[in-house]
């Protein structure tokens, strides 16, 4: 009997996992004991969407759930035959795609036509392939997927006040009319995509506490050094306009799109912007943007509009710092154990890199100053993010935190959390913690509000909407468009 690894791993780059089935088990039963390492004769085995957590009962049930709302569970599809897939099956001399109204069935020995017909006949889950970025622009511009660039009529409103639910006394600038796809790019597609702060743990674990005590240690110190930046960017001269006139301001965010460690992914409106970070490499060492010659890009999208409100993606709305309006920012928030390559609405766009492609689309954005304009508060992020001497009080708020929570770290102490960062993390906590010239970044910061808050904020309009409450309750705002999340 021939070996069939070969059609896990094809599979499994189509975005499909195979399940063992079990007679006259209940899928819960099927999907707990994780997919298949192995493909036997004689046993069907059930074709699922790939997940984080292949042996999550629920995840997997969501993601064949949304597999079935939008259509794409696998369909086999050549000349000759066409149908659903539902799984698998080996016989004594076949090899079976079980298919709603018959098994597609192929000679067990002849594996470049099963290769051939699983990487060009079966569909992909979530995946798509291109021999370029150009080829993903003309796939996302045939669907009527617009690429977002800035207004280029003074009339034309790139934001607009709303209201926010969670809070009616203040507003959000939020994007106008954002299109219903955002984007991330990546110069190499990463399994598990993670966000920063968990980068390097893994999905294994979505608790604290299951999480090896390394691991705890590294992803506190990640938390203590964002909240640092959070309290420095209070003190900043435009975070407290931003309080006094009552507009939200999602520190948070802001940390990510500076490069502090967060739960969040960073998304964009732009399709241009996700083309640049798709097929343009930081290189730390020259501190420059380079062209990426070879390889394989990736382009994630994912529709915003099909999630339910208030969820994990937000807009960062327009902000006071440039980095984060220059790119068009979104963020997507995970939990712990979350891998967003394998969230069943995210998808994966893979094209091959070209230099001369990847050269132009530098150009575009000036080598990158474009997305990364000089700002004072780049400083302070590389600062915090080298700091090795963390402040005691922000890391007492975060212990006090973890041991409250109930997926945290709930029973410790305070002494025992602070033991643990500092014994794995090579960090101190310490009374009086500062960042070497912070007054002067702190004057630069207000140097830069002073000039720019006189025509601040420029390009916004107001819009009548509902409430979010109102708005699930009719599903539309009073323009007919879905109301914006607050």
């Amino acid at each position: 009997m021939p070996e069939f690894d070969y059609v896990l791993e094809l599979l499994e780059a189509k975005g499909w996992y195979l399940y063992r089935g079990i007679p006259h088990a209940k899928m819960p039963e099927v999907i707990a004991q994780g997919k298949a390492g192995s493909i036997e004769p004689n046993v069907f085995y059930h074709l699922l969407p790939a997940t984080s957590h292949d042996k999550d009962v629920d995840e997997v049930h969501e993601a064949a759930r949304y597999a079935a709302r939008m259509h794409a569970m696998p369909l086999y599809k050549d000349p000759e035959n066409q149908g659903n897939v539902s799984g698998v099956f080996i016989s004594e001399g076949e090899f079976n795609f079980v298919a709603t109204s018959n098994s597609i069935a192929f000679d067990i020995g002849a594996r470049s036509i099963i290769e051939k017909a699983i990487q060009f006949n079966l569909s992909n889950y979530n995946i798509f392939f291109f021999e370029s970025i150009e080829e993903v622009g003309s796939f996302l511009k045939e669907r009527d997927i617009a690429p977002q660039r800035p207004s280029e009529l003074p009339s034309q409103l790139r934001w607009t006040y709303v209201s926010r639910d969670a809070d009616p006394t203040s507003v959000a600038i939020y994007p106008e009319n954002p299109g219903r796809v955002l984007f991330r790019g990546q110069t190499k597609r990463y399994v598990p995509c993670l966000p920063t702060a968990v980068r390097g743990i893994g999905i294994e674990s979505r608790e604290l506490r299951e999480v090896s005590e390394p691991n705890q240690a590294r992803l506190m110190v990640n938390l203590i050094k964002t909240s640092w930046f959070v309290q420095l960017l209070q003190e900043t001269a435009a975070a407290q306009w931003f309080t006094k006139k009552r507009i939200f301001l999602d520190e948070a965010a802001v940390a990510q799109h500076y490069g502090l460690p967060t739960g969040y992914i960073d998304l964009t409106q732009s399709f241009e912007v996700a083309s640049f970070f798709a097929c343009c490499r930081y290189d730390p060492a020259r501190k420059n943007w380079t062209a990426v010659a070879d390889g394989e890009g990736v382009v994630y999208a994912v529709d915003w509009t099909a999630l339910p409100p208030g969820g994990m993606i937000h807009p960062i709305n327009l902000q006071a710092f440039p980095r984060p309006s220059e790119q068009w920012g979104w963020t997507c928030e995970l939990r712990l154990g979350d891998d967003f390559d394998k969230l069943p609405f995210v998808m994966k766009l893979i094209f091959k890199q070209n230099l001369a492609a990847s050269q132009r689309i530098l150009a575009q954005f000036s080598e990158g100053s474009n997305l990364f304009p000089e700002d004072p508060l780049a400083e302070l992020a590389q600062a915090i993010t080298a700091a090795t001497i963390l402040p005691l009080a922000i890391a007492e708020e975060l212990a006090l935190d973890l041991i409250s929570d109930p997926k945290g770290k709930p029973g410790a102490t305070v002494e025992e959390i602070f033991a643990l960062v500092q014994k794995f993390d090579g960090v101190t906590i310490a009374e009086g913690a500062t960042i070497p010239g912070w007054e002067r970044i702190n004057a630069a910061l207000t140097e830069v509000w002073d000039k720019k808050k006189e025509n601040f904020p420029s390009g916004v309009g107001f819009h009548v909407v509902r409430t979010l409450r109102e708005s699930r309750q009719s599903g539309q705002t009073e323009s007919g468009a879905e109301s914006p999340p607050g």
